[in-house]
C-alpha cells in the first residue's frame, strides 16, 4: 500500500534528465561537487527545477560531508542520497582536501562523461556510481520536503544485478542509451526511498512514515486514488474502518495536519499540475481536482501557491515561480 502511494508520488514527478557515470578512484582524492540545475545545466534540459544526487560505492569505501556536518564513512554496497542536491564533498579519507568536480574531471565535458578514472596513487581503489537526475518537483512539494538533505541506505544483494547493469550501461551510448540512463537512475533512487521508509524508526512522524502507518498509510492509499470524491473526515474514516476522532488524532500526531488539510494540499499540487502540463482552463482544472465552484477552487489556490491559478500559470511559463510546500 505504501509502495502504491510512493509510486503515485513519483508519478507526479516530471522527470527531465539524467547524467550517470561511473568513477574508478586510485590513491588520495578529493572532490567537491555542486550539482544545482546552473551547474548541470549542459546535461540537463531547460527549465531543469530540481536536481536529486546519489552515489553508490561499487568497491571500496569512500568518506562523504554535507554542509558543515561531520565526514561519515560510506562502506561498498552503499548509497549516499541528497534529495536537495546539495553541495558535499567526497574523498578516500576523512577530512581530505577537496578540489571542484570540474577540475578533477581536467576540463572534460560532462556531456561526454561516462567512466571517470582519476589516479594519484597506487591504492586504495575505490570505484563510485554517481547519478544525477533532473526533475521538476513542484507537483508533489510534499514528497521532497518530507526527506532529509542526506541519507544513507544499504542497497542489499537483491539489486546488485540492477546496480551492475547501470554501472555497464552509463558507459554505452547506442540508442535510446539516455532515456535508459533516466529510467536507471529513478529506479535506483525509488529503492532507497524504499530501503529509507523501512529503516525509520517506529516513533518517527511525517510523510514517509504515514506511508508505512497502518491508519494513515490506509487514508493516504484512499485519498491518492480518489481526491476528486467529497471526503469528509467521517466517511474517510468509515472508508478505512476508524472511527473519525481516531482518525483525525493519528493524522495530526503523524503527518502534523489533519485529513482535509493534507486532501486540499493534494488536490492543489494536482491542479498545478494540470496548469503547467496540460493548459487547460481554470473552469476544467477546478472540476478535474473536485471542486464544483471555480471561485471556489480559485481561492484554495490562492491560499495553497499566494497567487491565483492565472498568474501563477503564467509566472511558472517565464521560470519565475514555484509552489509553496
Amino acid at each position: 500500500m505504501a509502495a502504491d502511494v510512493l509510486s503515485d508520488a513519483l508519478a507526479m514527478v516530471r522527470l527531465t534528465g539524467a547524467l550517470l557515470f561511473r568513477a574508478d578512484l586510485v590513491g588520495s582524492w578529493g572532490i567537491a561537487s555542486d550539482p544545482r540545475p546552473c551547474q548541470l545545466a549542459p546535461v540537463l534540459p531547460a527549465g531543469t527545477s530540481h536536481v536529486i544526487a546519489f552515489h553508490v560505492v561499487l568497491h571500496g569505501e569512500c568518506w562523504f560531508r554535507q554542509g558543515a556536518h561531520d565526514w561519515f564513512r560510506v562502506p561498498a554496497g552503499n548509497a549516499v542520497v541528497l534529495a536537495r542536491g546539495d553541495a558535499h564533498q567526497l574523498g578516500d579519507a576523512r577530512g581530505r582536501p577537496c578540489v571542484p568536480m570540474a577540475q578533477a574531471l581536467g576540463g572534460r565535458s560532462l556531456l561526454d562523461l561516462r567512466r571517470v578514472r582519476i589516479q594519484t596513487g597506487a591504492r586504495p581503489a575505490i570505484s563510485l556510481l554517481c547519478g544525477f537526475l533532473g526533475c521538476d518537483c513542484r507537483a508533489f512539494e510534499p514528497l521532497f520536503v518530507s526527506l532529509p538533505a542526506v541519507f544513507s541506505v544499504a542497497l542489499g544483494e537483491r539489486i546488485d544485478a540492477l546496480v551492475n547493469y547501470a554501472a555497464s550501461e552509463a558507459l554505452e551510448d547506442r540508442p535510446g542509451a539516455q532515456s535508459l540512463r533516466v529510467r536507471l537512475t529513478e529506479l535506483l533512487f525509488m529503492e532507497a526511498l524504499r530501503l529509507h521508509i523501512q529503516s525509520l524508526p517506529q516513533e518517527a512522524t511525517g510523510w514517509f512514515a504515514g506511508l508505512r502507518d497502518p491508519l494513515v498509510g490506509r487514508a493516504l492509499h484512499i485519498l491518492h486514488g480518489a481526491p476528486t470524491r467529497p471526503w469528509s473526515v467521517e466517511a474517510l474514516a468509515n472508508t478505512v474502518g476508524s472511527s473519525r476522532s481516531s482518525l483525525a488524532a493519528r493524522f495530526r500526531e503523524v503527518l502534523g495536519e489533519p485529513p482535509m488539510r493534507y486532501l486540499t494540499r493534494l488536490r492543489m499540487q494536482l491542479a498545478a499540475r494540470h496548469l503547467h502540463e496540460r493548459g487547460w482552463t481554470l473552469d476544467r482544472v477546478a472540476d478535474e481536482v473536485g471542486y464544483d465552484s471555480p471561485a471556489a477552487f480559485q481561492r484554495a489556490f490562492k491560499r495553497a501557491f499566494g497567487v491565483p491559478p492565472a498568474t501563477w500559470r503564467e509566472r511558472v511559463a517565464h521560470g519565475a515561480m514555484r509552489p509553496r510546500a
